[in-house]
């Protein structure tokens, strides 16, 4: 997985920990590695200059525009991928095609401000942020406030879509074509993920984070959670995200000119917390609801997820690696959130996991008045039908810290500064 890193014997894995890191692929995806192999690299390059001048060639457009990096970001994103990590050939043709893709429509907002620069004119008015660290029930909250037609929500179609086919300056047809081609993306999903829809469903027409909107902007841990990659860890750890936030910004604008729904934005990214300065830099008067939970079950929880989707990129995930990883990134989130929440001043809310399984409708009344928003009866209705729904069909998923190589001791130790500052309680391993 890592090149500096051996994989640990199959002895060394417990039970659930060997699945993860021996999985057993579908058919096509078996026979996709093995054929393709030995011509990945030629047929699928991870190079910053030939993705963009694909890209360039592709569109018949040249200018990516100056609103956030590229250059700097994509040249150590490549290097990492070719030179810190094995990517099974499967993994080498999904990223190419994500970044291929992300640097099209980059050329093609870029070319649309250009040429109707009042489309970029209107401001995104007081959106709100849901942000936590992951599985903290940001996903819940998100779809509690989907239930409220006033509120403009991300369907998933439109984050991996995010301008039509064609000029984008033209209404797409109706019923517009990126919804059926995320149909047939998603049943492609659910063949090689079978597990996926237990950890975290993906619906098509249903709110989903805006990781690639933000990752066009190289303002997103979306490559790190997928593939690790250290060298463009640190890049982005170390990087001023506010060009980013810009271009994310751009597509916002966009999407509320193209499509109007709703009265104000509500999305939902968990890393969204390591970056509250570059986001209300750009977002004035956005309201943050951070969402809380033992970061210990999260962590575990994560790595699962993790370790369950890097069969899409890996021949053998290491599980180990992913929850090392995933602790790192974890508590990367929970110390900047901290440091920076005094910048989101009456504007954030803090929203913990507990009291919202309890009764979120009241946990929502508490958010919507800090966004300065009412909450009227018949979305209360909307979304206690929905939390009930969502209690029946919850369903659970086996594992366990040592599947991860975690100590459940240590973690609670690493996370006391988090449990202290919110005199949070540990739940139950």
């Amino acid at each position: 997985m890592l090149h500096q890193a051996c994989p640990p014997p199959r002895r060394e894995f417990t039970s659930r920990g060997a699945q993860l890191a021996h999985p057993r692929l579908p058919w096509l995806q078996r026979s996709f590695n093995t054929a393709f192999r030995p011509f990945a690299t030629r047929l699928w390059p991870l190079d910053a200059e030939r993705l963009k001048s694909g890209a360039r060639a592709g569109t018949g457009l040249v200018d990516f525009g100056d609103e956030a990096p590229l250059d700097e970001p994509l040249a150590v994103l490549c290097e990492s991928l070719n030179r810190e990590i094995r990517l099974s050939p499967n993994g080498r043709f999904v990223l190419q095609s994500q970044l291929a893709g992300s640097l099209a429509n980059r050329l093609r907002l870029m070319d649309l401000m250009a040429r109707r620069p009042e489309v970029f004119q209107a401001p995104v008015v007081r959106p709100l942020f849901v942000a936590g660290i992951p599985r903290t029930g940001t996903t819940f909250v998100q779809k509690l406030l989907g239930q409220d037609p006033h509120w403009r929500t991300l369907p998933l179609w439109e984050t991996r879509h995010p301008l039509p086919d064609g000029d984008p300056a033209v209404p797409p047809p109706d019923p517009d074509p990126r919804i059926a081609r995320s149909r047939k993306e998603l049943r492609m999903v659910h063949r090689l993920l079978p597990e996926q829809a237990a950890m975290h469903e993906l619906v098509h027409d249903e709110p989903e984070e805006e990781y690639p909107l933000l990752a066009a902007g190289h303002c997103s841990s979306m490559y790190e959670n997928a593939v690790l990659v250290p060298a463009y860890t640190r890049w982005f750890t170390g990087a001023d995200h506010r060009g980013g936030y810009r271009l994310f910004r751009r597509y916002l604008q966009f999407m509320q000119w193209s499509r109007p729904r709703g009265e104000r934005w509500a999305l939902k990214t968990p890393g969204h917390l390591e970056m509250l300065i570059p986001l209300l830099d750009t977002f004035e008067d956005a309201t943050v609801v951070h969402t809380h939970r033992d970061p210990v079950t999260s962590v575990v929880s994560l790595s699962n997820m993790l370790s369950y989707d890097a069969r899409t990129y890996f021949d053998h995930p290491d599980p180990h690696v992913i929850g090392r990883c995933a602790a790192d990134f974890t508590e990367r989130l929970l110390r900047a959130a901290l440091r920076d929440r005094e910048a989101a001043g009456d504007r954030l809310v803090d929203v913990f996991f507990r009291e919202l399984i309890s009764d979120p409708v009241r946990e929502l009344r508490r958010v919507y008045e800090t966004a300065d928003r009412e909450l009227d009866a018949g979305t209360e209705r909307a979304m206690r039908g929905f939390a009930e729904s969502e209690g029946r069909r919850a369903g659970r998923h086996r594992y366990a810290a040592e599947d991860f190589a975690l100590s459940v001791p240590e973690l609670r130790e690493r996370f006391a500064f988090y449990y202290d500052f919110f005199d949070l309680a540990p739940e139950k391993p």
